[in-house]
């Protein structure tokens, strides 16, 4: 082609057809332009088309990375329900006649309040990817790139929250652990199938720890950030990892 195009111009000179080959090599220059402009227009197009389906890929995956911190959020939330339920039936058994509390089920009411800690873990290496990376700035919907970037504060916030909700455990914890028998209580609710000692042949109640104004006062500042958590900090992250999720289905939804 190159030969052919080479064999018009010498043609054209050789004849003293200067006009025309002037015109010839214009038109030859803007057939150039177009394949140039031709061949970006189809890189673009490849690199538009790669970008996309990174993005396709990364929005599927946070996709499935948020499913999976909302069922972790939703483990923790049953957790700090637990532990709000217990604590507000011992703030209910303290108002109480002590007199008809058993120890089996004031056991099962401590083991509420005080058998677990809510904990989330947040998985987060598809969020890690997309900014080392740099493919966040490939995400061209705003409000999921929004999203994205104030989820790891709201995570902290949580994290903080929770930390709270455990400094309050331990400290509670304590004045249980001075005033009454840690063994009363595993016998009373069969912990000791986990633990594997015999049960205690001098049985200790638990329940004048009830008595206590100390333990009810700690036991009433341990509430408080409980309730926060569960009402307030959990609802908050639940709310948002809801969004990314219902933006990114519209986003996959738009790209197909």
């Amino acid at each position: 082609m190159i030969k052919f195009f080479r064999k018009i111009r010498q043609n054209l000179l050789s004849e003293n057809k200067t006009g025309k080959y002037f015109k010839y090599a214009l038109g030859e220059i803007i057939l150039v332009v177009i394949g140039i402009l031709i061949a970006l227009q189809i890189n673009n197009w490849n690199q538009n088309r790669i970008t996309q389906n990174n993005q396709e890929k990364y929005l599927l995956l946070l996709k499935n990375e948020t499913l999976n911190n909302l069922n972790e959020l939703k483990s923790a939330q049953n957790t700090i329900q637990s532990i709000t339920n217990g604590q507000q039936k011992l703030i209910r058994l303290i108002d109480s006649n002590l007199d008809t509390i058993s120890e089996n089920y004031f056991s099962k009411v401590m083991f509420e309040a005080f058998g677990s800690v809510p904990r989330f873990d947040f998985e987060n290496s598809v969020l890690s990817e997309l900014k080392i990376s740099g493919e966040i700035k490939n995400i061209k919907n705003d409000s999921i790139r929004r999203k994205i970037v104030a989820l790891e504060p709201l995570v902290k916030s949580v994290a903080d929250s929770e930390k709270f909700v455990i400094d309050m455990f331990l400290v509670t914890s304590e004045i249980i652990l001075e005033n009454g028998s840690v063994r009363t209580w595993y016998d009373s609710i069969d912990f000791n199938e986990y633990v594997k000692i015999e049960k205690g042949k001098k049985s200790v109640s638990n329940i004048p720890i009830l008595k206590s104004n100390k333990f009810e006062n700690y036991l009433l500042r341990y509430m408080g950030p409980s309730a926060n958590l569960r009402g307030n900090i959990y609802a908050k992250l639940e709310k948002h990892l809801n969004s990314l999720i219902e933006l990114i289905d519209k986003e996959l939804k738009a790209l197909e």
